[in-house]
């Protein structure tokens, strides 16, 4: 009986199992890290609610936490600034200086802030903060499947954060209006 190609064949299924798993690692990894972030942003908008900002302020703190698993950025495009670290952080400074939704992007927009959601929800003094973000996964659907990830038809999975934060600002507001 002739074995011919039966190295090969076996070097293919263990390839492929090595590159799913690596996949797998490389999706779970990124996954935590964004998972970090959001919980970071979600505090931030939080935060920003309970000292009295609006929802636009608000929206801009909790994107800026983001700004390590937003993907590219497309605005400025990268033809008129060089990306370097501090022309992102002079970019960052101006975005958040911004006073309307129309000029702040103008100034500095990422590939994925559109996936960004938030919720803020106010129970007497306790301001809560709801984020979701969609992050697009390198492993293909078919193999997350396989490892039981959901994933949406889009590629991407979704992570969800919540934060509670006493709402201080009326505190402080209140002690300003009796002084």
């Amino acid at each position: 009986m002739s074995r011919r190609g039966q190295a090969i064949l076996e070097t293919l299924m263990v390839l492929l199992i090595l590159l799913a798993a690596f996949f797998f690692f490389f999706d779970f990894a990124y996954g935590v890290v964004a998972q970090l972030h959001l919980n970071n942003a979600a505090a931030r908008s939080a935060r920003a609610d309970a000292v009295g900002f609006n929802s636009f302020q608000r929206s801009k703190a909790a994107r800026v936490a983001m700004i390590p698993v937003s993907g590219r950025r497309v605005v400025p495009d990268e033809g008129r600034v060089v990306a370097n670290a501090e022309t992102e952080l002079a970019l960052v400074r101006t975005y958040l200086q911004s006073e309307n939704p129309s000029d702040a992007r103008g100034i500095l927009h990422y590939e994925r802030w559109d996936t960004l959601r938030e919720t803020v929800k106010r129970d007497q003094r306790v301001t809560q903060s709801l984020l979701t973000f969609e992050y697009p996964l390198s492993l293909p659907s078919q193999f997350g499947a396989l490892f039981g990830m959901q994933v949406s038809p889009t590629g991407t999975r979704q992570l969800s954060a919540t934060w509670q934060i006493e709402d201080h600002a009326s505190y402080y507001l209140k002690e300003t209006l009796n002084d």
